[in-house]
């Protein structure tokens, strides 16, 4: 062990040839020791932070070996002795050098993490000796981390969890060793870890489970707010057992706002039903990788006296799929910018003018679109429709319901403008959905006729139930769900 690690509290510092400390040693000796407590703690932490990994796990033993005061104003520091990191092929060290550390660390939150280093030879007799060292401090653990271990060492350290109880964990992190071959096929008899079973971790918001099965973890700690699951056979479900699973976590957790499911193999999943209030849903889709997935299909509900026929996506999404393109395979898109109840003069929701500078970017990500409604969006002129002239190559049915700030000479000029382009389907039929009286759209004759006379076309008032005639209802033969949880029939034998 390097002796500058395994100074008892009260030795004086010794000399280091660590090119930080000399440095700061050439400075006159009065200016460091009189540095307030304060001042010491802002440049501690602007330096521990912006150094790299080996300088942030030495950065306490540098800046106790400064001075007599900075020793004394490091010991006091809690904070600085509480990051623990386990991934050295002969751990013993390490764990003699973080057992000073827990003395200094008192009562600060921990933040452990156990690598795969340690156990290339003698691996339970050094997960046994980790553990007995940290096990006392699990009260004070805020993250613990487990990476990359044999499964017979996960067991072993989960095992020690079963019974005890982590007040103050916040995050955590379990990843299982890589799968050796990409199609690997998951083992009949699959590793289970239960933390926890018989004790509590009720601060937990923050979970990744890679490589071990995700069922107990969702039950268990109902208050998480971020889930990553990675490879962990939604590949080898098959497309119906994938919907069930997704809606059993979404069901599971009311608090959830990051969903993240990352498969090496491309997820099988078709189609994807969520009934949850407009924000949860979003943050929920903006956080999804679903390539698979053709279109959204509401519970059957009311919303302000409006039928849905079709999951509505807000604006605001289209950064996400603009700059991720999460949803390449859909067939059918319904953006939604805000509603308004002429009663009331009610508006819910976010108009998202600023998020329709990213409308282009995330259309070009959707080469085999449909079908595209956009419900109660403000265009602001003709800048954001322009994009539809050049993007989307498959579109057939296009529709506008109550929307504004737009013309009908523009939309015109957008169906020829497709009409002539090579590789371009030309558009089959267009909606406008508004009232009389209102005209969001402004019609003139000349594009009226046009366009009645070069595909089918109309204009009439706002559908109230569920007989609109869309392209999933019209062509795929689809109607919104009766259940909370299932799988559409014509999905089930493609």
């Amino acid at each position: 062990m390097d002796a500058t690690e395994t100074l008892s509290d009260n030795t004086a510092p010794m000399p280091t040839r660590d090119d930080t400390v000399s440095k700061v040693r050439a400075q006159p000796y009065h200016m460091l020791s009189n540095v307030p407590y304060d001042v010491f703690t802002m440049i501690a932490f602007l330096c521990w932070k912006s150094g790299t990994d080996d300088d942030q796990s030495n950065f306490p033993i540098t800046a106790s070996h400064v001075c007599r005061t900075w020793r004394r104003y490091a010991l006091d520091t809690g904070v600085f002795w509480a990051s623990l990191e386990f991934n050295q092929a002969k751990p013993h060290q390490a764990i003699m050098k973080y057992k000073i550390w827990l003395e200094r660390a008192r009562n600060a939150p921990l933040d452990i993490f156990i690598g795969s280093q340690p156990f290339k030879g003698a691996s339970v007799k050094h997960a046994k000796s980790i553990m007995r060292l940290i096990m006392p401090h699990v009260s004070h653990w805020r993250s613990f981390r487990v990476e990359r271990v044999p499964k017979k060492i996960s067991r072993l350290i989960f095992d020690r969890l079963r019974d005890v109880s982590a007040p103050m964990l916040e995050i955590l992190r379990v990843v299982g060793e890589p799968q050796r071959r990409l199609l690997q096929t998951p083992t009949k008899k699959r590793c289970k870890l239960k933390p926890f079973v018989r004790g509590e971790a009720p601060n937990l918001i923050e979970l990744t489970v890679v490589g071990f099965p995700h069922e107990y973890f969702v039950t268990r700690f109902t208050r998480l707010q971020v889930l990553q699951l990675t490879q962990f056979g939604f590949y080898a479900a098959g497309a119906i057992e994938n919907v069930k699973a997704i809606q059993h976590i979404l069901a599971s957790l009311p608090n959830l706002h990051t969903l993240h499911i990352d498969c090496q193999i491309p997820i099988l999943l078709a189609e994807l039903w969520i009934h949850l209030p407009k924000g949860d849903r979003d943050a929920i889709l903006s956080s999804l990788d679903l390539p698979r997935v053709r279109y959204y299909l509401p519970r059957v509900r009311y919303f302000l006296g409006r039928k849905q026929v079709e999951l509505e996506l807000g604006l605001h999404l289209l950064p996400t799929l603009s700059q991720d393109h999460p949803f390449s395979n859909l067939i059918s898109l319904r953006l939604a910018g805000h509603y308004t109840t002429s009663a009331m003069n009610l508006n819910i929701g976010i108009g998202g003018h600023s998020n329709l500078t990213h409308l282009e970017g995330a259309l070009t990500g959707l080469p085999l679109l449909k079908a595209l409604t956009f419900d109660q969006v403000d265009f602001e002129g003709r800048r954001w429709l322009a994009c539809l002239g050049t993007t989307c190559p498959r579109l057939d049915w296009l529709t506008f319901i109550q929307c504004g700030k737009c013309t009908l000479e523009q939309i015109r000029v957008i169906v020829e403008k497709r009409r002539e382009k090579r590789g371009f389907d030309a558009l089959v039929r267009l909606v406008i959905e508004q009232w009389s009286f209102n005209n969001c759209i402004t019609i003139d004759e000349i594009a009226d006729e046009w366009l009645k006379r070069s595909l089918v076309y109309e204009v009439k008032p706002p559908v109230d139930n569920l007989d609109r005639d869309s392209y999933l209802s019209v062509v795929e033969g689809l109607k919104p769900s009766l259940l909370l949880t299932g799988m559409n029939p014509r999905i089930t034998h493609r």
